[in-house]
């Protein structure tokens, strides 16, 4: 045992490593006895004191990112502490008690796909959290994935970002894309690894072995070759992993929520296609027990004959195109299907689901019925029309199908949550939330229900129970940036800015395509006075879609706010471009321009706004403001007269009461109050 103690406190037990750039040791801090750590020293390439003071700098920045990455998941392996000796650096990490991936990756015996897709499941959530902090693991290997004793849940250790700030080392060449071999790491570097290691998994090899398969490309393309007659895999799967493997990183997936959407679609496919399985055997017994005890023929599901080849073939290629997301192609498979037997109200069903995912709800709805008329016992028909009418507007016939779909199988959580969805659009928000907690009694994780339900609690103002069913989603699923985005809009109700402004920085992490969040953002930063951070937050949005009109409104109110009105004036009329009917362009645009003094353009603003809708209350107060600044007194008197008529019958008191008190003014012949102002949509 070495006696030297590491910064006072740290008795060294074992030496685990040494390389070049560092040894790791197993050490016990003497103060607390039985305590076990990891620690790491990391020699830097330099010595030169300019060097070091940089490398301090740095060491001391990655450590804190690391630190919060440790407090943020309980799956990634915690810093403990960090210091300097002898002009060398150490880390202190937690030690994880367990067995690192290795010891389950053996030569020749491959692990289950199911088991490759929890192991990839597992990690991908964790490398959203490592991600969203703007760290790149660096080294995704078995060895740097250990299995917990406490839980036998995943782990992550050795996040690479102190030997990416101290040193230039590269390792860990088996799992490594090339662009990191080049020192052009990317997000994806790390997806690529872990790509490797799940075929690695798959095929049941070593490190050792990987480096022969890496060799194994195809003289066309470049890509590696794993996939073969002898390893029976889902074809899915496999092209989920192909597509992380990718040699080109620019092909690959790009972000870890990617790659984890696909797998969760993967999953949930083949629970439909286990569930249909499961449809057809009871929709055939059904049939069979209701003729022995009605002895009439009131309903009869007729299942494919036993020699019509074609009918089924049809019916399975159909049902392949629809997994497969190819729905135009499943409609004309089923169509055949029915041709041959116009009976079958399997393919109905199934015809209806892809016309649902065409967007074709009325034709998804006509479906649904025709496979009711020939098994009115089929609760999933009864569940798909609902849907069908939902997006249809027809809540409550919605509901009608709901009740019938729970009253065949009282068991089916999906149902109550869709009932709860049309409950919550008619704004029954009680019984949606009952229908909610009933879908999340049901199904513990369905975190859809928990969303939906902290929506309804926030517009019933019951915000801190709105917030928990939140953390709730976040705690089952950290990568589902829409409940960090929900979370945000109902911390921002609180007026907890700041905190709403790291909630919707989170949903960007995870989902940087995430307009609603970016929006929301800006309009906090605008609020809060951050004229650069608004401005790159709409501007942003601009670059992901030029054609989102919110993006220009906001970013128009925010110009205004700031005195910017000739910007403003631009960005209403680019909306107004996208959309001529939009009032509130015209509204705002002439607010911006009676700012100006332009009081003809911003007349003719209002007066649009009024042709559009004769009952914007806003366009007459403005309009007035505008008439009685020009001495047009009977004008001012009539739009002001409009406006309070309009308010009052909106219920906007405050507003009333304005356009009354300029009636007031004017009817007594006295000039125009001089802080009388236009009012502006917030839109």
């Amino acid at each position: 045992m070495n006696s030297h103690l590491l910064n006072g406190h740290y008795q060294i037990l074992k030496l685990l490593n040494d390389r070049e750039d560092g040894k790791t040791y197993l050490v016990e801090d003497v103060n607390f006895p039985d305590s076990q750590f990891i620690v790491k020293q990391l020699r830097p390439p330099s010595s030169n004191p300019q060097t070091l003071t940089i490398l301090r700098r740095l060491f001391a920045s990655k450590a804190a990112t690391l630190e919060k990455l440790g407090q943020k998941n309980d799956k990634i392996q915690k810093l403990i502490a960090y210091f300097e000796e002898n002009e060398e650096f150490y880390i202190v990490q937690e030690f994880i008690s367990g067995n690192p991936l290795t010891d389950e990756i053996i030569q020749g015996q491959p692990l289950s796909e199911d088991q490759v897709i929890t192991l990839l499941l597992e990690i991908l959530e964790i490398l959203v959290i490592v991600h969203s902090y703007g760290v790149i693991h660096r080294d995704i290997k078995p060895a740097n994935i250990i299995r917990r004793e406490s839980d036998k849940k995943l782990a992550l250790v050795n996040v690479g970002t102190f030997n990416e700030a101290i040193t230039n080392t590269v390792d860990n060449l088996e799992y490594m894309p090339i662009e990191q071999v080049n020192g052009n790491l990317k997000y994806n570097s790390d997806i690529y690894a872990l790509g490797m290691v799940a075929i690695a998994a798959l095929k049941g090899l070593p490190a050792k072995e990987i480096s022969n398969l890496r060799s194994q490309k195809n003289q066309l393309t470049g890509e590696i070759v794993w996939d073969n007659k002898n390893l029976k895999v889902n074809r899915k799967l496999a092209k989920i992993i192909n597509r992380m493997v990718r040699f080109d990183y620019r092909k690959r997936y790009q972000y870890a929520t990617e790659v984890l959407n696909d797998l969760k679609k993967l999953i949930n496919v083949e629970d439909d296609q286990q569930k249909q399985h499961h449809k057809k055997l009871l929709l055939v017994l059904t049939g069979v027990v209701g003729c022995i005890i009605l002895g009439v023929g009131a309903w009869q599901l007729r299942s494919p004959k036993p020699g019509s080849d074609a009918e089924l073939k049809l019916y399975q290629e159909g049902v392949n195109k629809y997994d497969a997301g190819n729905y135009e192609g499943a409609v004309e498979d089923f169509n055949q299907a029915i041709k041959l037997d116009p009976q079958n109200a399997l393919a109905y069903n199934k015809r209806g689901d892809a016309y649902y995912r065409l967007g074709d709800y009325e034709q998804a709805q006509a479906d649904s019925s025709q496979a009711l008329l020939l098994n009115p016992q089929d609760a999933n028909a009864y569940f798909d029309r609902g849907f069908a009418f939902s997006q249809l507007g027809k809540y409550k016939e919605a509901i009608a199908d709901y009740n019938q779909a729970i009253k065949l199988n009282s068991k089916n959580g999906y149902a109550y949550y869709g009932r709860g969805l049309a409950l919550a659009q008619l704004k029954d928000n009680k019984g949606a939330i009952r229908d909610f907690s009933k879908a999340i009694a049901l199904k513990p994780r369905y975190t859809e229900a928990y969303l939906q339900r902290g929506i309804v609690r926030r517009r019933l103002k019951l915000r801190q129970a709105a917030i928990q069913d939140f953390d709730t989603v976040i705690k089952i699923d950290p990568s589902d940036a829409k409940a960090y985005y929900q979370r945000g809009l109902t911390q921002s109700i609180n007026k907890q800015k700041y905190v709403a402004l790291k909630d919707y920085t989170e949903a960007i992490n995870i989902n940087p395509k995430y307009i609603e969040a970016y929006l929301n953002r800006g309009d906090l930063y605008s609020d809060l006075g951050d004229n650069v951070e608004a401005t790159e937050n709409y501007n942003t949005i601009l670059k992901i879609d030029p054609k989102f009109i919110p993006a220009y409104i906001h970013r128009a109110i925010h110009r205004f706010s700031f005195g910017n009105y000739q910007g403003a004036i631009e960005d209403y009329t680019t909306a107004l471009k996208l959309d001529p009917n939009n009032i509130t362009a015209y509204n705002n645009r002439g607010n911006a321009y009676l700012e100006l003094g332009n009081k003809k353009a911003a007349n003719q603003d209002y007066s649009q706004a009024i042709a559009i809708n004769p009952n914007n209350a806003l366009a007459y107060y403005n309009r007035g403001v505008i008439r009685s600044k020009q001495k047009n007194k009977q004008g001012a008197i009539a739009d002001f007269q409009k406006a309070a008529k309009l308010f009052q019958q909106q219920g906007e008191q405050d507003s009333y009461q304005d356009a009354q008190k300029e009636i007031a003014i004017l009817q007594h012949n006295l000039a125009p109050a001089p802080t009388t102002r236009p009012k502006s949509n917030n839109y």
